[in-house]
């Protein structure tokens, strides 16, 4: 397993730099951390019964679900069960 550190510069979303081609803003993540005031990028709509939103997260919460998917490829890859229950959804 690689370090946090590691997955930001070997993920496909570097850590948040000015200029890297990602429109980084400064705002709240979304995902795991849930930090304020740091940089963040849209990564698509949170679809919920009450409506949608657009979703931001900084490059270390991008980097772990990153990570999330390509092991669960890997398992698939492999012939593992999933990671995840079959809950029926794509």
């Amino acid at each position: 397993m690689l370090a946090a550190s590691e997955l930001v510069t070997q993920s496909w979303y570097p850590t948040a730099q000015t200029g890297d081609g990602n429109e980084w803003i400064t705002g709240r993540c979304w995902l795991y951390c849930r930090r304020e005031g740091i940089r963040v990028t849209w990564i698509g709509p949170a679809c919920t019964p009450n409506g949608e939103r657009p979703m931001y997260a900084c490059a270390v919460c991008i980097a772990e679900l990153d990570y999330m998917v390509r092991d669960e490829q890997r398992r698939i890859d492999l012939g593992e069960p999933p990671a995840r229950p079959d809950t029926g959804h794509p």
